[in-house]
């Protein structure tokens, strides 16, 4: 009879476990903010453009999540301090959406990266790159069916869009072209392994500034003229950056200390328009924005800046005051009202901007327009928050687009907008 109650106490035990959710556990900051973030799922941070990750060396002395103030700030560092696991993907620089997606998903697996049999071909490149086999970039080697957070910013919006896009529906031009052999990526199956897609400042539906680059045939030769000539003299690790440009034979290939010349390589890099210069033109994120899906188990969050301020003629002009290098960017994307660029005429929506990205672009993808709401909105009016949607967070005024990486005049805490970020997560999650 006592073993009898002691196993029937012991069911009971585990059936309270299961029913009742712990309590969660306050995580107090510098400032003297309390969060809630204990139970939250892993994040995992993706880059935009130009920018780097855990694997480059750089972001040793210089974070990219968070170096931008300068003070040696490092988010990935201050959450998992906190509690929240995190990690840094270092996709390719200046590599297209799927180049950088199937680099994601090498990072997170522990595997070779493999971009596709029909992708390589169409492109003109290798199918293989880099291998992460023991050096994942998680502790673990990701099961593909623990849930995690992906949040990318700038051109990092597109990579974890696409890549959870790939992840629940996979690529039918792939799983045609090499079947069995075909990369778990693109077979599709995984919808219920991400939990939530949040984007900052993110180019979904393109930039004018990157039709100015990659329209002009002359600057793009030039640009991998000069990425294969640094893999020449220097190898993959150039700057603060590292290329990943192996699979074009631009730079060295994994175990490679130099690549060779090959204008012959530079001229299919430019024609492939494999690249992010493309997928950011207004006709490439379109392209980009017809084969990706909203996937019905995810929740999608976006965060915008604004930085405008008023000129003597009483017109709003966009002008990013905190960064110098965005005044001109900002201006011409201010003077877009009217204006068509690959068949598409801009309204007076466009014009405001965080330097670099149009806050109509920012805001979500076009084509998920009917499944787009504001997020304060929803729940003052009430609303759940309801996975398969975009849920835009209020206007950030004020904001550039280098803030979310804690440049020095951010107007609020740093640490404070992203521990908000992820208790808003976690409490829809």
């Amino acid at each position: 009879m006592k073993k009898l109650l002691s196993v029937l106490i012991a069911i009971a035990m585990l059936l309270s476990a299961c029913i009742i959710p712990a309590s969660a556990e306050n995580y107090t900051s510098a400032d003297g903010r309390t969060y809630e973030i204990d139970g939250s799922y892993p994040y995992v941070f993706v880059h935009g453009m130009g920018a780097w990750g855990s694997y480059n060396k750089f972001n040793e002395t210089w974070p990219n999540w968070g170096g931008a103030s300068g003070d040696g700030t490092d988010l990935i560092k201050i959450f998992n301090e906190a509690g929240i696991e995190s990690y840094a993907a270092s996709v390719g620089p200046f590599s297209s959406a799927w180049d950088r997606a199937c680099e994601l998903y090498a990072q997170l697996t522990g595997t070779v990266v493999d971009y596709g049999e029909a992708h390589s071909k169409a492109h003109g490149h290798d199918r293989y790159g880099y291998s992460y086999e023991g050096n994942q970039l998680m502790d673990e080697v990701w099961d593909v069916e623990s849930k995690i957070n992906v949040v990318g910013h700038s051109f990092g919006g597109p990579t974890v869009r696409l890549f959870v896009s790939l992840l629940a529906y996979g690529d039918e031009a792939e799983i045609a072209a090499t079947g069995e052999d075909t990369s778990p990526l693109f077979t599709g199956g995984h919808d219920e392994c991400i939990n939530s897609c949040i984007l900052l400042s993110s180019v979904n539906n393109g930039s004018p500034i990157a039709n100015l680059i990659a329209d002009s045939e002359s600057l793009m030769t030039f640009i991998f003229t000069a990425a294969n000539i640094a893999g020449c003299l220097i190898g993959d690790e150039v700057m603060m950056w590292r290329l990943q440009f192996g699979h074009f034979g631009l730079t060295p290939k994994q175990n490679e200390k130099r690549a060779k010349f090959s204008m012959e390589n530079v001229r299919n890099a430019v024609a492939s328009n494999d690249n992010c210069g493309y997928d950011m033109t207004i006709r490439g994120a379109a392209e980009l924005n017809e084969k990706i899906e909203l996937v019905p188990s995810v929740t999608y969050y976006s965060y915008t800046g604004k930085s405008t301020t008023t000129n003597a003629m009483d017109n709003e002009m966009p002008i990013v005051s905190t960064f110098a290098m965005f005044y001109m960017t900002s201006i011409y994307i201010g003077q877009l009202e009217g204006k068509t660029i690959d068949g598409f005429t801009f309204d007076k929506s466009w014009e405001y901007n965080d330097g670099i990205v149009p806050l109509a672009s920012a805001l979500y993808p076009a084509d998920d327009a009917e499944k787009s709401f504001s997020y304060s909105e929803t729940i003052a009016n009430g609303g759940e928050i309801e996975r398969g949607s975009w849920y835009y967070m209020d206007i950030m005024e004020g904001f550039d687009h280098f803030d979310f990486s804690g440049t020095a005049d951010y107007p609020t805490s740093f640490e404070d907008f992203y521990f908000t970020m992820a208790e808003t997560v976690r409490k829809h999650q």
